[in-house]
């Protein structure tokens, strides 16, 4: 309690109305004063002047856009700002993914869709220097070049280093010896501890070597652009960026180029998206054909289920799935998939079910295999389903919840509803199972009980009560039979010995035409069976129709799909474009207010929040803890580093030669080569990332915060 007593002084100081004694020295009497004096006109609060301080003039930007005239407004409005800015790149993100998935491969793939994923951060740029004069666009264009620079050192430190460590796997076995003294154990624990360092870490494919080699020749104008620092002159200075500029764009036509006629760079990326599809895909087959629920109710795969999903695909009956049948399959999948709603691709499907199923690499998928590969996917979809929100991550969980509500089908009220009802209309031909005074008639439940027991026994057994259900109509919506049957025996076969004797027959029976009376509550006992049947099934109706109206409203079209992909990405630019420049401008004034230089927020803070999505996104694959999917996870980084770096540049050397400014960026320029140079050099020359090369790339981050601060505010070289 005593060490809070100054923190509750000094909110005493902060908040309280106080009053002084005030020694009048220009009195003509030198007398003091006995009370206080002229503090009628004081402000009741001790106000914090950093915070309130009115700096500058209110300004509405568009004229309608709210200002601010003190630090809390300005901090405010940067919230809101980045916030609005943080959807538009997510709008951006999604519209452009889904297209890729629908257009594939081919000219959008190699340029459009590289251009928008880079597209926020180049805005930033762009509307920095093309909306505003020469003065204003020389300091401006300094917040746009430090967003996008920012974005190229937090993706290849933060989000770099977060993959190799939840990508990480064995890279080499480990020594089992086992040593008794207690001191040496520790020793050998700290020391295992430290060979983690080295002897795990993340393995990738050669293609990625080459994908982080094209982002190394992507450096070769910003090293140009630096003897803007050796010339020193107004016309070399020019010269140089002109040359830059010139550079910089025929190395981002090639590079569009090179991907449509070599597009092995457009296919690792389209194949980053196309598991998720795959999934949603077979799903929708499995749910389609499967004609039952595949999830049973502890929310666990439903074996028996996924069984005779098997046998169904196994056509010759020869106990495995051979590579025509699996063709078979994924053909089934195409037509099925929705009419276009997510894409599945015949030679990346085939190649993945083996890859996922074929466990023993024979090129045959077993039954056992098949299960497993099956419950595999279906935990992954789950997972999928629980975050995202892109066009498969939003169909599996539609898949799943309509899996889930499934469930209802299949419960006993529902089951013997409608086996009351069919047993009253058919098998009695009409005769009512209540009496008139509306009690069970025990007489016809025991005829009931004789056309079931077709074998004269005195017993049903459950093939006799399987050709019961069979009988039975459930509607469109068809069941797992066999499920019908287990549950039906096992509300009546009280004691367990897999027969239904006709007493047990006769309690059952009787115990829920009671529950029927109860529920329907008719004047007329006789219809409760009929309005049994229409209270249980009227749910179950509601969910077809749901799933019917769902069914052709999701999957009519592609249009659909493409038109609001179009729509988003074109959203997703105007709010870029419009709230640009009013967090540009928020950020300056606040910079200005506390003294803190704007790179700081321009470099660390608006590149953290806008990547931060997208490091999250790539913890998923990187997860998986297999070379293939750490190896895409690694391309899609690099891919987005060179876009980044290419149409950045070019976008800045446009800027600076047509409006005649200063070139006084070299300090990002260096940071960028800096950072990009070690990484790329690393991932160029190794195919594998031990455990500590994630801390290398964590130092990365606050050493080019350094570098940069020292550069451009100490050693004030532009």
């Amino acid at each position: 309690m005593p060490s809070l007593l100054p923190y509750i002084f000094m909110l005493v100081l902060a908040i309280g109305h106080v009053q002084a004694r005030i020694l009048r020295l220009s009195s003509s009497d030198g007398l003091i004063s006995d009370g206080v004096d002229r503090v009628s006109n004081q402000p009741p609060f001790l106000k914090s002047a950093w915070w309130s301080l009115q700096l500058k003039s209110c300004h509405l930007k568009y004229g309608f856009f709210p200002c601010a005239e003190n630090i809390g407004g300005y901090i405010f409005q940067i919230v809101v700002y980045q916030y609005i800015l943080i959807i538009g790149g997510k709008l951006v993100a999604e519209g452009s993914k889904t297209l890729f998935n629908i257009l594939g491969t081919g000219v959008y793939g190699a340029s459009v869709f590289r251009i928008l994923k880079v597209l926020p951060k180049l805005v930033m740029v762009i509307v920095s220097g093309v909306l505003q004069n020469k003065e204003t666009a020389q300091s401006k264009v300094s917040f746009g070049v430090g967003v996008y620079a920012g974005s190229t050192v937090f993706n290849l430190t933060v989000m770099w280093g977060m993959c190799v460590i939840f990508g990480r796997t064995e890279l080499s076995a480990k020594s089992t010896s086992k040593q008794t003294s207690s001191s040496v154990s520790k020793c050998l624990l700290a020391k295992e501890k430290l060979s983690d360092l080295n002897d795990t870490g993340v393995t990738i494919d050669k293609k990625t070597c080459y994908t982080a080699g094209i982002m190394l020749l992507s450096l070769i104008p910003y090293i140009l652009v630096q003897l803007t620092n050796v010339l020193n002159t107004s016309f070399g200075d020019r010269l140089v960026i002109l040359i830059a500029l010139i550079l910089s764009t025929l190395l981002l036509l090639s590079y569009f180029v090179y991907q449509i006629f070599y597009p092995w760079i457009q296919e690792r990326s389209l194949e980053y998206f196309k598991y998720e599809n795959l999934l949603a895909g077979f799903l929708h087959h499995v749910q389609r054909h499967a004609q039952e629920k595949l999830i049973d109710e502890n929310g666990q795969p439903n074996v028996p289920v996924i069984k005779r999903l098997f046998s169904q695909t196994d056509k010759d009956d020869d106990n495995c799935i051979t590579i025509p049948e699996l063709e078979k399959l994924i053909l089934d999948i195409q037509k099925g998939k929705g009419k276009g709603k997510v894409q599945v691709d015949k030679d990346y499907a085939k190649s993945e079910i083996l890859k996922t199923f074929d466990l023993n690499t024979d090129g045959r998928i077993e039954e056992h295999e098949f299960v497993e590969g099956c419950s595999k996917w279906i935990h992954e979809a789950k997972q999928l389903a629980e975050s995202g929100d892109s066009t498969p991550r939003k169909f599996l969980r539609e898949v799943v919840q309509k899996l889930n509500k499934r469930n209802i089908l299949t419960e006993v009220e529902h089951l013997m509803a409608r086996i009351l009802k069919h047993a009253q209309s058919q098998a009695l031909e009409g005769k009512y199972l209540l009496s008139d005074d509306g009690s069970p008639d025990i007489n016809r439940i025991k005829d009931l009980f004789n056309k079931f027991d077709t074998d004269r026994s005195n017993s049903i057994s459950k093939s006799e009560m399987e050709q019961v259900i069979h009988t039975v109509k459930f509607g469109e919506m068809q069941l797992d039979r066999e499920g019908v049957i287990e549950k039906v025996m096992k509300d009546l076969d009280k004691d367990g010995n897999n027969i239904i004797d006709e007493e047990e027959f006769v309690d059952g029976v009787t115990k829920w035409l009671n529950k029927a009376i109860d529920v329907t509550k008719c004047e007329d006992a006789k219809k409760s069976i009929d309005e049994f049947d229409k209270i249980m099934w009227g749910e179950v109706d509601n969910l077809v129709n749901e799933g019917k109206q769902s069914g052709s409203s999701k999957f009519k079209s592609m249009t659909w799909p493409f038109s609001k992909s179009v729509f988003e990405v074109i959203l997703g630019i105007a709010v870029l474009t419009f709230f640009s420049g009013p967090l540009m401008t928020s950020i300056e004034q606040i910079s200005d207010a506390i003294g803190v230089p704007s790179f700081f927020i321009s470099f660390v803070i608006v590149p953290a929040a806008m990547n931060a999505a997208t490091a999250i996104s790539a913890i998923f694959p990187a997860s998986q803890k297999s070379s293939r999917t750490a190896s895409l996870t690694f391309s899609e980084i690099y891919g987005g580093v060179v876009t980044n770096n290419i149409t950045g540049l070019t976008a800045l050397l446009v800027i600076v030669y047509a409006k005649d400014l200063t070139w006084s960026y070299s300090a990002e320029v260096l940071t960028i080569l800096m950072v990009c140079g070690v990484i790329g050099l690393m991932a160029y020359s190794c195919n594998t990332y031990p455990l500590w090369t994630c801390l290398l790339a964590f130092f990365l981050y606050p050493f080019s915060l350094v570098l940069y601060y020292v550069l451009q505010y100490i050693s004030g070289w532009d």
